[in-house]
């Protein structure tokens, strides 16, 4: 089995000795051209184009790479504890989720479970009991919709949890949602 932080470090490292020092090179050679004194204004301007287009691009790749370092350090339940706190609900969780790719993806999907109680069934209280091969989240919410068919938040959370070899399973007035193994 593969070591998920081991791989993630690895990736980081490469992405920052390697792509990223490439892309600010290619900035500095950029800067460097867009300085000299023989370059002319229509070349100078096209090449600040340019140079902006490095510069987000290597922003982007530096965010890439602390996202892969941060997941090595992820806690899991202090991330979904953390989250909660600043929706405007009550909560209780019973359990806690592991510290690993699978406690990640959970807790992702269990703030985005919680985002959408708030703001579509305006529910104020939810409990959420954790055991090592299924969850159930359960919401005071009132469900506006009249059919099965998943928003993009759900959608998503279930594309989520197949990643990671679970399923999601709604309550038919998504006052329950059950989060399991698919075994």
């Amino acid at each position: 089995m593969v070591d998920l932080a081991a791989e993630r470090a690895r990736i980081a490292r490469e992405l920052h000795d390697g792509i990223a020092q490439n892309l600010a090179a290619i900035g500095y050679s950029l800067d460097a051209e867009i300085g000299r004194s023989d370059t002319t204004a229509e070349s100078r301007s096209a090449l600040r184009l340019i140079r902006e287009e490095v510069t987000s691009l290597n922003a982007t790749m530096r965010e890439e790479i602390f996202n892969l370092r941060k997941a090595i350090d992820f806690q899991a339940q202090q991330e979904l504890i953390q989250s909660l706190q600043v929706l405007p609900l009550d909560f209780t969780i019973e359990g806690e989720l592991s510290d690993n790719e699978i406690g990640a993806a959970q807790c992702k999907v269990l703030v985005e479970l919680a985002r959408n109680a708030v703001n579509h069934a305006k529910a104020t209280q939810i409990t959420i009991v954790i055991f090592s091969n299924h969850i159930t989240f359960t919401s005071d919410g009132e469900s506006t919709s009249t059919s099965q068919n998943l928003g993009f938040g759900l959608q998503g959370a279930a594309e989520r949890l197949a990643s990671i070899g679970w399923v999601l399973e709604i309550s038919e007035d998504f006052s329950q949602i059950r989060l399991f193994e698919s075994n």
